[in-house]
């Protein structure tokens, strides 16, 4: 068999298994993030019945010390109208009263339309001033939960009691998805039921679980809420289809291009490619990032086109393939950044608050010329070192991970940031957060794209803004087009995007005109008649 169909065989293989990569992490990932929202809407739930269960205790035992502080356990016609009017200013409690040593009442304001048996258990040695007692226990239901005593020894020996509301705990159930399914247990004492809300879930699938427990540091109550994993991860299963859909394409266009590429005369694209980037004619173009809640211009992405001499422009989807496994990204990177430099040197020195986003691949991060080629570009220039972003993409994965991670560190040391592009879509996921110091987190057009249909992507952007919050790093969403997606950006607290709803990548002049005009310098050109479709999907 000929080398070159070997190769190309081995080729088809390797495109193969990269289109399935991403597939599987995908599919970790998404699973993890489902399984961590699960968990995140558990625990506030628990905590909201805790937090409210412990409002209500607290109420009673201000209610019943405040009583005893004023009447001292009387059912004198004037106690009673205290207790009334107790009652009355009370949010949770639904009557008050004195019961004596056998636990019988001997008033109760107002007066419960029955006559009731013992309300409370009689007097034993050794009881605690406050104690929680449950009336009828074994009757607890789903739509009814059980009749709580807060009962409060006064120090002549009376006992007064406060009976709390059927409707305290009513409180709002989370997410629709998940309401058939939750189960909330809230019990006094360790053993006592006081509210349950639906069934015992057998879970689904393999029954995995999904559970919450939250106990009370002052009084003896405890919540366990749960529902079975399954309910959650069906919030990811349009999405994982979506990945699958994405992920077959993608193979399909890079088995194409691998074919392109092997029967296509190599001596051919190199000598074009060669005189491409001898005539430069790869230039930047300038993707305005903007701060969606002020509306002032933040920076700027640099993304390349391959400008013919006939003036075709050339979306990098057709050649970046080629100029990184050539070797030749290198040099077209060295270009772009010192065109960038020339073009954006006046406007950047004037306004040092703004940001220029240079994108790598993975070849960069093996070895220390990227440094030397940042520090003799932009040394001495009029764009400092800490205007400059560097990103990585997460899509390909970095050969070797330590190696990646001083490059960065010493970038960090000339004051230059690094953003993680492609969040969540390809090899790195948070292991790349983790270990290499990044700065900026780049939410993914895909999942900005799904997010207003699919509720799964929009858990997936909740994620990404919560973690990178929480590890104190910087978020841009990517590809925005619509005003709903602002809109809902703007409620998970995302306050930089960039996307054609701005402006498409612009070249060098159209991008200082819109710029200036936006800092207030002078007149714009507007920019959204400056890209074409081809240049939306390479964008």
């Amino acid at each position: 068999m000929p080398k070159k169909t070997v190769n190309f065989v081995l080729a088809i293989l390797a495109v193969v298994t990269i289109a399935l990569a991403p597939l599987v992490v995908g599919k970790m990932i998404l699973r993890a993030y489902g399984m961590r929202f699960g968990n995140e809407e558990m625990r506030s739930n628990a905590d909201r019945y805790l937090v409210r269960a412990e409002r209500i205790l607290a109420e009673a035992v201000s209610a019943l010390r405040d009583v005893d502080r004023r009447n001292g356990g009387s059912c004198a016609t004037n106690d009673l109208v205290l207790l009334g009017e107790t009652t009355a200013r009370s949010q949770f409690l639904r009557r008050l009263g004195v019961v004596d040593r056998q636990g019988y009442a001997m008033c109760l304001y107002p007066a419960p339309a029955a006559r009731r048996g013992a309300v409370l258990p009689p007097v034993a040695e050794g009881d605690r001033q406050v104690t929680l007692t449950l009336l009828d226990p074994e009757r607890v239901t789903d739509a009814a939960p059980g009749t709580l005593m807060v009962a409060w020894r006064s120090a002549n020996g009376a006992r007064l009691v406060a009976e709390v509301a059927a409707a305290a705990l009513d409180l709002d159930p989370g997410p629709e998805y998940l309401r058939v399914v939750r189960h909330v247990v809230v019990t006094i004492d360790g053993s006592k039921t006081w509210v349950a809300i639906g069934q015992s879930p057998s879970g689904g699938g393999d029954g995995e679980m999904i559970r919450a427990v939250a106990r009370s540091a002052t009084f003896p109550v405890e919540v366990m809420v749960e529902v079975p994993a399954a309910a959650v991860l069906e919030l990811v299963t349009p999405l994982e289809i979506t990945l699958s859909v994405a992920t077959m394409a993608a193979g399909v266009v890079l088995g194409g291009i691998v074919f392109w590429m092997f029967f296509r005369p190599v001596a051919e694209v190199d000598d074009e490619f060669l005189t491409a980037l001898q005539r430069e004619e790869f230039k930047p173009f300038y993707q305005p990032v903007m701060n969606i809640d002020t509306g002032r211009i933040e920076g700027c992405e640099v993304l390349v086109r391959w400008v013919k001499p006939d003036g075709k422009v050339v979306s990098p989807g057709a050649f970046m393939t080629y100029a990184e496994t050539s070797g030749h990204v290198f040099e077209m990177t060295r270009q772009l950044m010192r065109k960038t430099r020339e073009e954006l040197g006046p406007l950047f020195g004037d306004h040092p608050e703004l940001k220029i986003s240079i994108n790598l691949f993975a070849g960069h991060f093996d070895d220390r010329r990227i440094l030397e080629d940042i520090v003799s570009i932009f040394e001495g220039g009029r764009i400092s070192y800490d205007q400059l972003v560097f990103e990585v993409t997460e899509r390909y994965p970095l050969r070797d991970i330590d190696k990646a991670r001083k490059i960065i560190a010493e970038m960090h040391v000339l004051g230059c940031r690094v953003a993680l592009d492609d969040t969540g879509t390809g090899h790195g996921g948070l292991a790349y957060l983790q270990q290499l110091g990044i700065d900026i987190v780049k939410i993914d057009k895909m999942f900005i794209d799904a997010m207003g249909t699919d509720l799964g992507a929009s858990t997936i952007v909740d994620v990404l803004v919560e973690l990178a919050n929480s590890l104190g790093m910087g978020i841009v969403a990517e590809g925005v087009e619509r005003e709903d997606q602002l809109q809902r950006l703007r409620e998970k607290g995302v306050t930089a995007a960039q996307g054609y709803i701005f402006a498409p990548p612009l070249p060098g002049k159209m991008f200082i005109e819109l710029a200036s005009a936006l800092l207030g310098e002078g007149e714009g050109t507007p920019a959204a008649e400056a890209g074409g479709p081809e240049d939306r999907q390479a964008a």
